[in-house]
């Protein structure tokens, strides 16, 4: 999903609930697609993504939760960035051509549940925004894997125009998948037209229903549900945004801050020649938190799918 589901609808249900975090959750949430080697930088200058940083006659090791780039072909990109952070492995319910894969995305599965689970038992912000990130995705990836395999193809062998992109992830769909307002095609299933409004729905229903477990605060889903299927169905990105804004000044909540990606960056990290070192209280800075929450998040996947 994009930018208005994952910062600014996440940072709506988070307020909504109660949460006094929300927009630590909020952009934990989205910084999951930023924080990748394409869209890195310093002092709004690009940088390489840091491999390491040095620390205390040691180093400090990050960890790239989204690849933009030709590194999507390394297989050590799908199995840990793209699995453990946007293609959660589900049931194996799913059965296209009369097989199934047990690395499918299926959404609300079992181990994308525990993730939110232990996140939301944790009271880390961090690792709650991350966890939100995972669940949302394993609806608009559902029946997907993070993996290059024919599995992901969606298109006959001779549409080669459209065939021709790796099939990792729902590369072949192209954005379409994220965005809440298209339809599109898959011709693997029997119900081949998918509509993302349908989706994006029941992952905000049990988003919303899983944060205000954890909060006890808010008005039931059944009381909001309404004012949230008209802000799925929005026209676009924009007329969505604005009815999320809407929504939280006539709630009197304060609307979501403007998003940056770099704010937490610089606020962590500055460049020493041509080097990426730390600021002083590297530690307590968001960027850090974030990190320490990921790699705790990419553990738990590990853990949950070392049988697969």
């Amino acid at each position: 999903m994009e930018k208005d589901f994952h910062y600014y609808l996440i940072y709506a249900v988070s307020k909504i609930t109660g949460h006094e975090k929300a927009h630590t959750i909020a952009l934990s949430s989205q910084f999951v697609d930023d924080n990748n080697e394409g869209q890195f930088s310093i002092d709004e200058r690009p940088a390489p993504f840091p491999e390491k940083i040095r620390s205390n006659g040691g180093h400090y090791y990050p960890i790239m939760t989204q690849s933009l780039s030709t590194r999507s072909l390394d297989p050590y990109v799908q199995k840990y960035v793209y699995v453990p952070f946007h293609f959660i492995p589900g049931d194996n319910s799913v059965v296209i051509d009369g097989k199934r894969n047990p690395f499918s995305t299926t959404p609300g599965s079992p181990n994308a549940r525990v993730l939110l689970k232990k996140a939301l038992a944790s009271d880390n912000p961090y690792r709650i925004g991350i966890a939100l990130h995972s669940y949302a995705d394993t609806w608009s990836h559902q029946n997907f894997t993070g993996l290059h395999e024919d599995w992901n193809s969606i298109y006959p062998w001779y549409n080669l125009f459209k065939s021709i992109v790796p099939n990792i992830g729902h590369a072949e769909a192209g954005h379409s998948p994220d965005v809440i307002s298209d339809d599109w095609t898959d011709n693997r299933l029997d119900q081949r037209t998918i509509i993302n409004r349908k989706r994006a729905l029941e992952a905000t229903g049990e988003i919303y229903k899983a944060m205000r477990r954890k909060s006890g605060y808010g008005p039931y889903w059944k009381d909001v549900k309404k004012d949230l299927r008209r802000i799925i169905n929005a026209r676009d990105y924009d007329d969505r945004k604005k009815k999320i804004e809407d929504l939280l000044t006539e709630s009197g909540l304060e609307r979501a801050p403007k998003y940056s990606k770099d704010d937490w960056i610089d606020r962590a990290l500055d460049r020493r020649g041509e080097e990426i070192v730390m600021r002083d209280g590297f530690e307590e800075t968001d960027w850090y938190q974030f990190h320490q929450a990921a790699k705790a998040q990419f553990a738990l996947v590990l853990d949950l799918t070392k049988g697969l």
